[in-house]
């Protein structure tokens, strides 16, 4: 493997937290709920756009990109791309937690397993990994503390740049720029989330997407989009869109809401999607329904 340069920067750093006034919390209007049906044991763990079609990986199969075929009534992951990474690792499961697309269609993909950023090509016949084991830079900044809780989004900005997210306790925001070398690490801690959170959960992120210089997170466990602008200091959290009536709603609410459901993220000029992951788990309104859902909803 050649040399990467990866430059982590802006490590961000949520212990606090205090409440969102109602006033800037924009609540997020459904068009379509959906099902989502597939392979056994689906569980979508992110969310990707190409061509106005949405694109999705899973936690429980690491050598598949489903393409998300939009239906009346449900939402059906179809194999789009089957690959093998290039080289071996010693993982046995890559943990696939997030896709990203750049302008041509060729895929990213994170995987929590390996710590790394792999690429396939849009016809799936190219694969590499891209990035060496992030965990050591993201170790050195105070991430990835808690077993389970290590990287789970990530997002195209440029070529050869990408932001990706560790998830909670604590959060952070991690740029990887492989075209530079030697590597360099800047942190920056942000002690502070305005995110209001039910009673027992910690700040996280668990989708990202990045659009004309404006990353957005996934905060599951505040059933919020956010807004990062970045400055001088670091990042400030604005604009929060809220589908949390949503997926509250007694028809949608899974039988375990200990948690938020949420993994991925991504918008068109006319809706954001999220696609929720369930592990399994029943609706509390039909019992028998095991299915994760995709939400469709109107961008402010």
């Amino acid at each position: 493997m050649k040399l990467f340069s990866v430059v982590l920067v802006l490590v961000f750093l949520a212990w606090n937290r205090v409440t969102v006034p109602e006033e800037i919390v924009t609540p997020l209007k459904a068009v379509k709920v959906l099902p989502v049906e597939g392979p056994e044991n689906n569980q979508p763990s992110g969310l990707t756009i190409f061509n106005n079609t949405l694109f999705t990986v899973s936690d429980k199969h690491d050598d598949t990109i489903f393409r998300v075929q939009l239906m009346d009534d449900t939402a059906v992951l179809v194999p789009h791309v089957q690959f093998k990474p290039s080289e071996l690792v010693t993982e046995k499961a890559l943990d696939l937690e997030g896709i990203t697309c750049d302008s041509e269609g060729n895929f990213y993909i994170i995987s929590e397993g390996t710590f790394r950023i792999l690429r396939v090509s849009a016809d799936g016949k190219k694969v590499s990994w891209i990035s060496p084991n992030l965990r050591s830079y993201g170790e050195a900044a105070g991430l990835f503390q808690t077993r389970g809780a290590y990287l789970e989004g990530i997002t195209f900005v440029d070529e050869n740049q990408f932001v990706v997210c560790a998830e909670r306790q604590p959060r952070g925001i991690i740029e990887v720029n492989t075209n530079t070398t030697p590597p360099t690490i800047t942190t920056f801690k942000y002690n502070t989330t305005i995110a209001e959170l039910p009673e027992n959960r910690n700040p996280d992120f668990t989708g990202l997407f990045w659009e004309n210089g404006i990353l957005y997170t996934l905060q599951r466990n505040a059933y919020v989009l956010c807004k990062l602008i970045k400055n001088h200091q670091g990042f400030v959290e604005k604009d929060f869109w809220s589908y949390g009536a949503i997926v509250t709603h007694e028809e949608f609410q899974y039988e375990n809401m200990t948690f938020g459901r949420a993994e991925g993220l991504c918008m068109d000029k006319d809706h954001v999607y999220v696609i929720l992951d369930n592990n399994g788990d029943a609706r509390r309104s039909t019992p028998t329904d095991r299915r994760p859902l995709l939400l469709i909803m109107q961008r402010p």
